[in-house]
């Protein structure tokens, strides 16, 4: 907008319309510059890393920009999964000590929970969107890539947060069913989201996941290995949903050992992918001990 030079008797008025429009353009602009300082910190995430340990540096300064993006914008939903992405990054890779990641992961669940609200306000959903089913959520947001994002690295969080806290507490707390609403969705609206990740945390989530009589009857190990299947169809080379399916197998298929072995075999003798150094650094660590135990 260009703002023309006004009569002398309608200078207020132009001086007060022409803030009201560039204000909220700065504003947009900073918010949109501190997601792209973030982005950029996201991409140095494994500089300085040992083994599958990262350096903080990096991982801080993504965090720190992306706070400052949500806290100008609180609405961004771009802002708010990208926060809660960095905040599991550092959870996993930098921090070491169980209290310190408990106090991130239940922050991160709360970043998710006003999320939640967000998202049932803007898209006007009539009732509370844990009370709705996966079909009936999936048509209310549509295929919105950035939903999607969120609901993953939401399930995340909680999921994080549920398993440092104790696997009876998440269950009875009802996160296991939140989880379980956001990757049932998440497979309705985008599988390709985190490389097959929709598939791929319903399949995890469907092996780690207790049975408990009356609050997780549900959990079905049948379509875990199924579901990590279908991640690996989506995503073939995904290192993690080879662990995934390889755990699940050796945990629930015992006659399909020689797969099991084979995929982690696979892992070993593979490279890390340069976009994902330390995820995959650590899958291969893992895949090495699981097979050292075989």
């Amino acid at each position: 907008m260009i703002c023309k030079l006004p009569g002398k008797w309608a200078l207020s008025s132009f001086l007060l319309t022409c803030m009201l429009v560039i204000v909220p353009v700065i504003s947009l602009a900073g918010v949109d510059d501190n997601i792209l300082e973030g982005d950029r910190a996201w991409s140095r995430r494994a500089e300085g890393h040992q083994g599958s340990r990262a350096a903080a540096e990096p991982i801080e300064k993504a965090i720190n920009a992306y706070q400052k993006a949500l806290s100008a914008a609180p609405e961004n939903l771009e802002a708010r999964w990208k926060l809660l992405r960095a905040f599991h990054f550092k959870g996993e890779f930098v921090l070491e000590n169980t209290k310190a990641r408990l106090d991130l992961f239940k922050e991160g669940r709360e970043i998710a929970k006003v999320g939640i609200l967000q998202i049932e306000q803007k898209y006007e959903l009539r009732k509370s969107l844990f009370r709705m089913k996966p079909a009936e959520l999936a048509d209310a947001v549509g295929k919105q890539a950035v939903v999607g994002e969120f609901f993953f690295w939401g399930s995340a969080s909680w999921g994080l947060w549920g398993q440092y806290s104790g696997k009876l507490i998440s269950a009875l707390t009802g996160v296991v069913n939140k989880i379980r609403l956001f990757s049932e969705t998440m497979v309705l609206m985008d599988n390709s989201i985190e490389n097959g990740g929709a598939h791929r945390l319903l399949g995890r989530f469907n092996t780690r996941v207790p049975r408990i009589p009356f609050i997780t009857w549900w959990v079905d190990h049948d379509l875990a290995i199924s579901e990590l299947r279908l991640s690996l169809q989506v995503a073939p080379d995904s290192l993690l949903s080879k662990i995934y399916l390889a755990e699940a197998l050796l945990k629930f298929r015992k006659e399909e050992r020689t797969e099991a072995l084979a995929l982690l075999q696979n892992i070993v003798k593979s490279d890390p992918d340069p976009d994902r150094l330390l995820e995959d650094t650590e899958v291969i660590e893992d895949a090495r001990v699981l097979l050292a135990e075989k």
